[in-house]
C-alpha cells in the first residue's frame, strides 16, 4: 500500500459532490428514523453484551455484568449494532496483479475504493470499521486516517477481530479468486444474523478477456512454487476461458442473492468515481 492511496481516496471523495450530497441526505434520513436506524440517546434499546476488546471506551463497560462473570463486558445497544458499515479488501497475492502498466494493481484500486467509501459514509454520519481487526467503529471524518493505518492488519477474510454486530452491513472488495465454499462459510454466518452485505469483485480487464496472443506461460500467483502452465496458442482457449470467468461471476452473484446480499464487478480501467457512485447509491437505498 502506498501513501498515495489515501490522498487519491480523499481526492476521489472530494470530486463527488453528488455523493457527498447523498451522504448528507442519508444522514438526515437516518436521524428521522425512516430507515430503522437509531441515534444514540436516552431510551435506546439494549441489544447484547459482548466481551471488552482493545479500543472500547471505559464508559461503555457494564460493571454489574462484568462482576457476575469475572470478565469485562460491554453493553451494546441496537444503534451500535445497526449503525456500522464494515469494510474489507482482499490482500492476497493475486490482488497484486495488473495486466497493463498504465493501470493500478487490483489491491491499490480496492484500497482507494474502500477509503473513498469510508470517507463518504463517515460524512453521512454512519460508523465505519474494518473486518478482521480490533479497530473500534469510527464516527468522524478524521477517522479515515485510522482506517488507512489499520489496513495492513487486514490480511485475510477471517472471523477473528472485533465481532460484526447483527443488522450491520459489510462490503467486501476482492477478486474472489478462491473457492466459493470458503466465501460461503464466512458470509452465510453473517447473513444468518441479519447482516447485509455487498460483494465487489475487482479484476483487471485482461483477466476477463485473456487478450494475449501466441505462446504464453502462466504462473499461479498464489503459489509461485507450482509449475507454470504453458499454452502454445492462447487464442485457442480464449473463448473457454471467458466463459469460465463469466460462470464464476454468475456463481458469485447467485451466492450473494441467496444471502440477501448484492454483487457487482469493477475492472481497474473503470473510473473509480463511477464504481463508487453505483456502490454508495445501492448502500444508501434501504427499503
Amino acid at each position: 500500500m502506498t501513501d498515495d492511496n489515501l490522498s487519491r481516496a480523499e481526492h476521489l471523495a472530494g470530486k463527488l459532490p453528488g455523493l457527498l450530497l447523498e451522504a448528507d441526505k442519508v444522514a438526515h434520513t437516518f436521524m428521522k428514523g425512516l430507515h430503522g436506524r437509531r441515534r444514540v440517546g436516552q431510551g435506546e434499546a439494549f441489544w447484547q453484551f459482548r466481551q471488552y476488546q482493545p479500543g472500547d471506551q471505559r464508559r461503555d463497560i457494564d460493571w454489574r455484568q462484568s462482576a457476575k462473570r469475572d470478565e469485562t463486558f460491554i453493553r451494546q445497544t441496537e444503534w451500535e449494532a445497526s449503525q456500522t458499515v464494515w469494510l474489507y479488501r482482499d490482500a492476497s497475492d493475486s490482488m497484486n496483479y495488473r495486466g497493463y502498466k498504465n493501470l493500478p494493481t487490483k489491491k491499490d484500486y480496492a484500497e482507494i475504493l474502500l477509503l473513498a467509501l469510508g470517507i463518504v459514509i463517515l460524512n453521512g454520519g454512519e460508523q465505519v470499521s474494518l473486518l478482521g481487526t480490533n479497530l473500534a467503529p469510527q464516527t468522524t471524518y478524521n477517522a479515515i486516517q485510522r482506517l488507512y493505518e489499520t489496513l495492513p492488519v487486514q490480511t485475510h477474510l477471517t472471523q477473528t477481530g472485533r465481532p460484526v454486530a447483527a443488522r450491520s452491513e459489510v462490503v467486501l472488495f476482492s477478486d474472489f479468486f478462491f473457492p466459493i465454499e470458503q466465501l460461503t462459510t464466512y458470509c452465510e454466518a453473517l447473513a444468518l444474523r441479519n447482516v447485509k452485505g455487498y460483494l465487489v469483485q475487482v479484476h483487471c480487464p485482461s483477466e476477463k478477456t485473456l487478450p494475449f496472443k501466441g505462446r504464453m506461460k502462466f504462473y499461479d500467483i498464489e503459489n509461485m512454487g507450482a509449475e507454470p502452465v504453458i499454452l502454445p496458442q492462447v487464442e485457442a482457449v480464449r473463448e473457454q476461458y471467458e466463459q469460465k470467468f463469466i460462470s464464476h461471476q454468475e456463481a458469485l452473484r447467485a451466492a450473494a442473492q441467496s444471502w440477501g446480499w448484492r454483487f457487482t464487478s469493477a475492472d481497474t480501467s473503470q473510473r473509480p468515481e463511477d464504481v463508487l457512485g453505483r456502490l454508495y447509491n445501492d448502500l444508501a437505498v434501504k427499503k
